[in-house]
């Protein structure tokens, strides 16, 4: 296996005055910035005689490593948020606030020193009490002194954080938002559908309509129980007729054995078959020659050691089982052959041993690149095909024959097989590559091997580590023998920030400094340079503080000009750039590997380095990129060499450093960052952020448990429920899984299959750069005003299997911006998924079963509501822009990519969402919007409030308040909906035919929603309570323009627009005009409420009841024409491939 890099380009920071840098304890944590062999041990390429380059392209010499990341840990949120020690609130409603200044406490003078003295003692106080967990003060004063007060606070040990106009001190850590402290937290108001005010805006009682089904459901049921009282005591009575039976009478027979001895015989030829193939191949000359290729290795060293541990714990004596004789653990550098060959000396011991036919091993990689490419080459060392006694098996795809002996596959393949195969029948060896990674899956595998052990005493693990933890995993093991192979060490000569640009004589200035992602590039530009200039980052001061006491003697004024500018906050596109430039036009031939952070840089420097001249030219640069999202036929593509004269550069994350090998990198650009993905358990909100690379990484904190309970997977005793039973089968995320299910009870999954799939796989949406307009309407055409990514997606795909039938699907694809493979992936999905849904039980070979109501979008809506739940934002539509707040992080942005992102309205109040991502601001991606009706029916668990027609969700952060019949009968359809689900997953033969009452409400409640009701905040929903929903009349009653806009948005026509001219008496009409049609309003005393008029007038027509309607329900008519149109555009129904 090749080994190390022949020259690295590694790490461009690293000033020579090391030894005069001071970090103390309070200094931010860094990686060091010289990145030696060790540090890149993971890498292995073929070696050679010229000494290593390494370039790191982001942090000087004098930054030093220190410490690790830690998180704040979980702190569990009661409803009330803990108990208040004092809660000082305001009177004054002012909005008046105070901006921090270095001169504050100067103006202020003696009011701020006796408020502090105040809070020193009330802190003190909180400090002292066992029962109190924080302090909340509105008080304005508090506000303006709390930069103080807070400093005050941290000396004390306490968290402090303002929330708007509320301040908090606590004993636990705070999170960035608390919904009970949100004056302008959204509360929702459900209108009746047929009592908005004095209008009627729909034509018909759907209340009414729901009610009478929801009751003959229930009819139906009493009835049904009746009977099965009765017949269930006619079961009790015949079973106390004792009746004599014959206790072997329903007993299976014991199924007949296979003679052991044919079977022996068998295996016996089929082993000798197998050492002659492999002798003939190690006799022959091309066997010759790759063997000793292998003896070059330094696993070749300790091949007979490795193998004498393993047979020494091959046979137990006494029927004693010994865990640690059953493990052991190997650590060995990069490059020393250990993942290639250790699996080998196994395969050719056993086989030489005439045990080839029963040995069966299993060998995991961390990624699919990795199992794919170290399979290729062990298939290769032992002159096979890939599927004969070599294989592999990662998602979607698969290489493995009757005779394969060795597989590799990724971890979550075994573990899927462990659900099925608890003790590995059949396995004789697992080996566990690259443990040092510490991920999840990784460290669950060994949790259940080492349960496994002591029931498979035969069974042998291997446990390899490319770093010096053995012991770690030894004592794991209650101190298994360890075994240490060295590697190759080359020289390796390090180029730091300062060389690089005294070498390429490149300056740095904050300017060119701002990478540039190809989006808003001005804009972008500006804020951060009106970032860089405001304010610096620690890692910045940090540098600062390390460039003061470097000696830059002997390089040039312009090397020491650049090095004080240098932004350490930025990957440095532009440096980067100019680097390959230089390696290109100057250096020896070979490969350069540059290490980025993630896909969206790697995109990024990708199109500007093919529109450079030099790097873009074909004839002499090849660019590839490498990432764990690419296919694999993308990925394999950084193996193969280039033609003569041309340059590769290979644009990878870390997953290039652990999992693969470039045999001809010569030179690495090292970008000293890598983006880590943490969880920020106190906020519930995954981070992507850019970090510097260092040994350890943070361990995640997840709240798991209470994600598993909301959803229904596991009860209040944490014990698994019917449903958590069902998904522990399916192989993706609970929310998937469950979307899945529901969508066989609900009869629509074939659209769901797709949905889950596409969020199983990357986006099959491609947006080029330099087409991202042209691409954004492509998906927006898709999504057809349906204000959802995942319905774009149902319709992308049916589109391209209709056009996959007339042999033009690559040019849908690219006429659509589409991935063709992205798409095949789904389609496979779907598949596997069915089969896996058979597997369980829920479905049988008839698809069509299973997608009767697959034309039904509002259905469809729903089904994803349950899945996604409680991934839920708000949705205020305000004049020019719209607001979104999730339960823990306040306001949210919605990702440019999404259709909902690119539209100045959304005429739904709910937006479900897939997940949520840090990167500077929080972000949501894949979202649908759901009406009230889908929420309180879809959603998690509903419980009445204290008001009556008040019903809360999420422990309370969404609170609904509607008329008291309305709400009962969300609380009975909710209710029985979860009893019908429960049932089907108890027994999913058991037909709906006895529910399509309920479900028919179901449907026409989900359907007939408009999203009619409005957003109220904070204290005005206590006293608006009180009144009558529609109490209110006339034009400030009701905002009456959100209502004719939602109405038109959902009939599918453009937003209306309204033209207010000023009257002579200083009063002001409006017109308002949609659709073709002109309505004009009373005059009124502003602007505002002409524009309310003029949308009342418009109302009033739609619903039949303006003078000039001659009594016609237009709003009918748009609805009924809108509804026909968009099933046109919908789904093809139950279509399954």
């Amino acid at each position: 296996m090749p080994m190390a890099y022949s020259g690295i380009f590694q790490g461009f920071f690293r000033f020579k005055t090391m030894s005069r840098l001071r970090c103390t304890p309070l200094r931010p944590y860094f990686s060091s910035i010289s990145i030696t062999p060790l540090h890149r041990t993971a890498i292995r390429l073929r070696s050679s005689s010229t000494a290593l380059k390494v370039v790191n392209v982001t942090r000087p010499r004098t930054v030093a490593r220190q410490g690790t990341v830690t998180l704040p840990f979980w702190h569990q949120r009661s409803s009330s948020y803990g108990r208040f020690a004092y809660q000082d609130v305001s009177s004054d409603d002012s909005d008046v606030e105070f901006a921090s200044h270095p001169s504050h406490s100067q103006q202020v003078g003696d009011s701020t020193l006796e408020n502090i003295d105040e809070w020193r003692w009330k802190l003190t106080m909180l400090m002292r009490s066992k029962d109190e967990l924080e302090v909340v003060s509105r008080e304005k004063k508090d506000r303006r002194d709390f930069e103080q007060l807070s400093t005050l606070a941290t000396r004390m040990g306490l968290y402090s954080r303002q929330y708007a106009r509320v301040v908090v001190f606590s004993k636990a850590p705070l999170p960035n938002y608390r919904p009970d402290l949100d004056d302008k937290r959204p509360q929702r108001e459900v209108f009746n559908f047929f009592a908005i005010s004095e209008l009627v805006v729909l034509p018909f009682d759907v209340h009414k309509e729901v009610d009478a089904r929801l009751h003959a459901h229930l009819s139906q049921k009493a009835t049904a129980s009746k009977w099965s009282y009765l017949n269930d005591s006619l079961h009790k009575s015949s079973d106390n007729i004792n009746i004599p039976a014959n206790k072997g009478m329903h007993e299976q027979p014991e199924p007949l054995t296979h003679n052991s001895v044919v079977k022996e015989k068998i295996l016996q030829r089929r082993s000798l078959q197998l050492r002659h193939r492999q002798q003939d191949w190690q006799e022959s000359p091309e066997g010759q020659k790759m063997l000793k290729f292998r003896r070059s290795l330094p696993a070749f060293k300790e091949k007979d050691a490795f193998l004498r541990l393993i047979s020494e714990n091959q046979f137990i004596l006494s029927g004693i089982v010994n865990e640690k004789m059953q493990v052991v653990v190997v650590s060995g550098e990069t490059g020393c052959g250990k993942t290639t060959q250790l699996p080998q000396y196994i395969l050719e011991s056993e086989t030489e041993a005439a045990r080839g036919a029963v040995c069966n091993i299993i060998c995991t990689q961390p990624r699919r690149i990795s199992a794919m490419s170290v399979s290729e080459r062990v298939a290769a060392e032992r002159g096979e095909k890939l599927g004969e006694s070599v294989g592999y098996k990662v998602r979607l795809e698969g290489m493995k024959g009757r005779d394969t002996r060795l597989l590799f596959c990724t971890t979550g393949v075994l573990l899927r097989r462990l659900l099925v195969d608890r003790n590995l029948k059949g396995v004789t060896h697992v080996i566990v590559d690259e443990i040092h990674e510490r991920g999840m899956n990784e460290d669950f595998l060994l949790i259940v091997l080492k349960e496994i052990l002591p029931h498979r005493p035969d069974l042998r693990l291997v446990l390899m580590s490319a770093t010096l933890n053995a012991e770690l995993f030894s004592s794991y093991f209650n101190g298994a023998p360890t075994m240490h192979i060295p590697g190759f060490t080359f020289p390796v000569r390090a180029h730091f920030l300062e060389d690089i640009l005294e070498r390429t004589r490149h300056r740095l200035t904050p300017s060119n400094q701002i990478d540039d992602y190809g989006q808003e590039k001005t804009w972008k530009m500006q804020k951060q340079a009106q970032a860089f200039r405001r304010k610096k980052s620690q890692i910045a001061s940090a540098v600062e503080d390390a460039l003061e006491v470097a000696d830059f003697k002997g390089y040039s004024l312009r090397t020491q000009d650049s090095l004080s500018c240098w932004c350490p906050d930025s990957i440095g596109f532009n440096l980067i750039e100019h680097v390959l430039c230089h390696i290109v036009k100057n250096e020896r031939p070979g490969a350069v590997l540059v290490f980025m952070t993630g896909w969206d840089d790697i995109n990024s420097l990708k199109d500007q380095l093919q529109a450079h001249p030099l790097l873009g030219d074909q004839s002499k640069v090849l660019l590839l990129a490498c990432h764990g999202s690419m296919a694999s036929s993308e990925q394999k593509l950084i193996f193969e060499n280039p033609e003569g004269g041309v340059r590769k550069i290979v644009l990878a994350t870390n997953m290039a450093e652990t999992s693969i090998t470039i045999n001809d990198v010569v030179f690495v650009v090292d970008s000293g960052k890598a983006k880590e993905t943490s969880y920020d358990a106190l906020n519930n909100t995954p981070c992507l952020l850019p970090s510097w690379i260092s040994k350890a990484a943070a361990r995640q904190v997840e709240n798991a448990v209470e994600y598993l309970k909301i959803i229904g997977a596991l009860d209040g005793n944490e014990n698994l429920t019917v449903l958590g039973h069902k998904l522990a089968m399916l192989p993706v995320e609970p929310k998937l899984g469950k979307m899945l299910i529901l969508g066989t009870i609900f009869k629509c999954l074939d659209p769901i299959m797709t949905v889950v799939a596409g969020l199983s796989v990357r986006d099959p949406f491609v947006t080029p750069s330099d087409k991202k307009d042209l691409a954004e309407s492509a998906k927006a055409q898709f999504a057809a005003r349906e204000y959802s990514d995942h319905l774009a997606l149902v319709r992308a795909y049916e589109g391209w299997k209709d056009a996959e039938t007339q042999q033009a699907g690559y040019e849908y694809c690219w006429r659509n911006f589409l991935s063709s493979q992205t798409l095949k992936a789904i389609e496979s999905l779907r598949k596997q998924f069915f089969y896996l849904l058979k597997d369980i039980g829920l479905v049988n070979d008839k698809p069509e079963t299973y997608n009767a109501w697959s034309h039904e979008v509002h259905l469809i809506r729903a089904v994803i509501c349950a899945g996604l739940f409680p991934g839920i934002s708000s949705v205020m539509n305000k004049d020019k822009s719209i607001a979104l707040k999730t339960m823990e992080d306040g306001q949210v942005l919605l990702y440019s990519s999404s259709v909902n992102g690119c539209v100045p309205r959304i005429p739904y109040p709910w937006l479900v969402f897939n997940e949520k991502v840090k990167v500077n601001s929080v972000f949501l991606r894949d979202s649908t919007g759901i009406s009230d009706s889908v929420l309180l029916l879809f959603g998690g668990n509903v419980s009445r409030g204290g008001l009556d027609g008040h019903l809360k969700m999420l422990g309370g952060y969404l609170e609904f308040f509607m008329k008291p019949e309305l709400a009962n009968t969300y609380l009975s359809l909710k209710m029985e909906l979860e009893e019908l689900i429960q049932k089907k997953l108890q027994d999913p033969t058991q037909e709906t035919q006895s529910h399509s009452q309920l479900l028919s409400a179901v449907r026409l409640l989900v359907s007939e929603d408009h999203c009619d009701g409005r957003f109220v905040f904070g204290r005005q929903v206590l006293s608006q309570v009180k009144k009558e929903t529609n109490s209110k009349s006339g034009v400030e009653a009701e905002n009456f323009k959100n209502q004719l806009q939602s109405f038109l948005n959902r009939a599918g026509h453009d937003s209306p627009t309204y033209k207010t001219k000023q009257l002579k008496n200083s009063q002001f009409r409006s017109t308002v005009i949609f659709n073709g049609l002109n309505f004009v309003g009373q005059p009124c005393s502003n602007k505002k409420l002409a524009e309310k008029s003029a949308a009342a007038e418009a109302l009033l027509w739609l619903k039949g009841d303006s003078h000039s309607s001659d009594g016609i329900d237009h709003a009918s008519v748009l609805l009924k024409k809108s509804n026909n149109k968009s099933r046109k555009k919908s789904f093809s129904g139950a279509k399954w491939s």
